[in-house]
């Protein structure tokens, strides 16, 4: 996989599209207060983006991002439930709080078309004219932000390497294990491309 000269790109968005942000929203992220949106957004059946930004403006980033122990993909942990595992049940969060940054330019070392699926919570690329495979049934759903991943870059102490893209659901996953987890296309997950480098707590 290769940030220039895809096969194509998704330009719908799933008949999704964030609007922009009000006074009110912009506010209501910056005091942090999430938890309470988050839960009124799944009873409505809609997923709010609740983002985390650094005061000078400059970069945009939103944390809850977590390993699921059952698949090995990531997936946002930021809601009342858990998603859609392919190893059956939820996703269950294991390990670091990952902080990605979102609609920043991409660049050599940063992809873009990084997306949330609003059906099975996981971290899938967008950048093609299928959208993968997801566990919930049928393709996955983008929604949100555009995500733009650090790859190939050296890992830290605060930046964990060994995270792939999937060439069978598109999902990204963690490539750091004797097996490769359960991808929902069937078997395991499938590496190419890039080896991304994530920022954690």
């Amino acid at each position: 996989m290769r940030s220039a000269g895809l096969a194509g790109s998704a330009e719908g968005d799933g008949g999704s599209a964030r609007p922009s942000p009000d006074r009110r929203s912009f506010l209501t992220r910056a005091l942090g207060v999430t938890a309470g949106l988050a839960g009124a957004a799944v009873t409505a059946g809609a997923f709010a983006t609740p983002a985390a930004a650094d005061s000078t403006g400059i970069q945009s980033l939103q944390d809850k991002w977590r390993f699921c122990n059952k698949c090995f993909a990531l997936y946002y942990w930021g809601y009342p439930t858990d998603g859609v595992c392919p190893a059956g049940g939820s996703h269950y969060a294991q390990g670091y709080n990952f902080i990605l940054p979102y609609d920043v330019p991409p660049s050599a070392t940063a992809q873009d078309k990084w997306r949330f699926c609003n059906k099975c919570f996981s971290m899938f690329y967008w950048g093609y004219p299928t959208n993968g495979v997801c566990p919930s049934g049928g393709s996955h759903y983008a929604q949100g932000y555009n995500f733009v991943l650090n790859h190939d870059i050296p890992p830290s102490a605060t930046a964990q390497d060994k995270w792939r893209f999937c060439s069978k659901c598109y999902s990204m996953y963690y490539w750091g294990y004797p097996t490769d987890g359960v991808c929902p296309s069937g078997g395991s997950h499938y590496a190419q491309g890039y080896n991304f480098v994530l920022t954690h707590y």
